[in-house]
């Protein structure tokens, strides 16, 4: 269930601002089919399955912490045989059960054991912010090899088709050798060019194989079904420009404050907070009561008494002196706490460094697909002019041919530039919490 929420943060959360500019720009809402992806990801993905048993160890230990504050219940029942040496009539052996049992329930601690509690409570909620980023991180990773795995099925199936053309050419040039209209070494040029396009076919065929064979196993899906999904374009979409991107710095509070690994931090902090709490109060006493019932007891006067009795009563026990041991945790876990809270200012810090690299590098790849989506439109234009002249029988069909892999190739490289861009673009909704 819990992988399904995460999708659902991850794809369909809205944010409390009135204009959303995220609204509609990540890849899961252009494609579709990443959806289904994304959510077999986060459901069977190793990262994921591994977070389960992560998160089940944690809720052991956060369990065995709230011991420390719950009463304990202790028995002991021994079976053996006594002789008596101070009774003339202690000759023989006789049998006799000696049994205790012990209800016993912390008092007064100083409030040591409410932090040992407390400590168990805290690292839960920082191995589930551990869950959290990982999800986000097999969420991003998703999104990238899928639209990369969509340009690699592009790429291949252009290089396949150069190779079949290429191969065209050829039987077309040895026509016209056995016709006498070309030279036998004419064919040379023609064998090397099929041979290196062959080659560069095998080689897109294989690099799309990779790529879906390690995005199958890295989402859980079958190879056929990813396949199936690898269709269509990463399409076209408006780009922010400089202004909106600019107006994001008004979420960078809001974004250091949820972001998972700050949190941790101040988790951190916390638990270093209970850990000196602990370590300050190991010298001083310590109140228990007691609740029993036992058969092994002597008399006042030293004879052993055979009846059960039961009792109630306080038991209070500290430590003088532990060879120094409680200064040096305790110098020990101020050093920590000290460093646990420098990290968290630094982190913070680091973090909005971070936003404004993320918001430049946006805007530098958004030029950049600027560039790239204008050389695609002149490419289409090119196209359609050479289409009407061949048609029109004022150019041959070869150069169709060329300008359509042209085409094809600017194609394959906006594509590329589209990816780059909703890669950062989906870094900065993350780090933002617009995601």
């Amino acid at each position: 269930m819990r992988p399904i929420l995460l999708l659902v943060a991850c794809c369909f959360s809205s944010s409390s601002f009135a204009a959303d500019p995220m609204r509609g720009r990540l890849p899961e809402h252009m494609i579709p089919q990443l959806k289904e992806v994304i959510a077999s990801a986060l459901e069977g993905s190793e990262s994921m399955l591994l977070r389960e048993y992560f998160e089940e160890e944690s809720e052991g230990r956060r369990i065995s912490a709230r011991a420390a504050v719950m009463p304990t219940f202790q028995s002991n029942v021994a079976f053996r045989q006594e002789k008596n040496l101070d009774t003339a009539a202690g000759e023989g052996w006789e049998n006799r059960v000696v049994y205790n049992v012990t209800l016993s329930q912390p008092l007064y601690h100083w409030g040591t054991r409410r932090s040992e509690k407390e400590l168990g409570e805290l690292q839960y909620e920082a191995e589930k912010l551990n869950t959290d980023l990982v999800a986000a991180s097999v969420v991003s990773r998703a999104r990238m090899d899928f639209m990369r795995l969509i340009v690699a099925k592009q790429r291949a199936k252009r290089a396949r088709l150069d190779a079949d053309l290429a191969s065209g050419q050829l039987d077309f040039q040895r026509s016209q050798v056995e016709a006498g209209a070309a030279s036998e070494s004419s064919l040379t040029r023609f064998e090397l060019d099929l041979e290196r396009k062959d080659l560069q076919a095998l080689r897109a065929e294989a690099d799309y194989d990779y790529r879906l064979d390690e995005l199958a196993i890295f989402a859980a899906m079958s190879a056929k079904t990813l396949d199936g999904l690898a269709v269509g374009l990463v399409p076209q979409f408006e780009i922010l420009d400089e202004a909106a991107v600019a107006g994001l710095v008004k979420y960078y509070d809001q974004a250091v404050e949820q972001d998972e690994r700050i949190k941790q931090s101040a988790i951190n902090i916390e638990v270093n907070k209970r850990q000196l709490e602990i370590a300050q109060k190991t010298l001083l006493p310590k109140v228990d009561a007691q609740l029993g019932l036992s058969s092994n007891a002597l008399d006042l006067d030293g004879t052993r008494r055979e009846q059960e009795y039961s009792y109630f009563g306080l038991s209070v026990g500290w430590t003088v002196f532990d060879g120094y041991r409680k200064k040096g945790r305790t110098m020990e876990a101020l050093s920590r706490l000290s460093r646990a809270e420098r990290a968290k200012r630094l982190g913070e810090e680091q973090l909005v460094l971070g936003f404004d690299r993320l918001l430049q590098k946006l805007n530098i790849e958004g030029r950049a697909l600027a560039i790239e989506e204008r050389v695609l439109q002149r490419s289409l234009e090119e196209l359609e002019q050479v289409k009407l002249a061949v048609e029109e029988q004022r150019a041959p069909l070869s150069s169709e041919e060329k300008a359509q892999r042209d085409y094809d190739n600017t194609l394959i490289r906006t594509q590329d530039s589209r990816i780059s861009y909703l890669d950062t673009l989906s870094q900065v909704a993350s780090e933002l919490g617009l995601d």
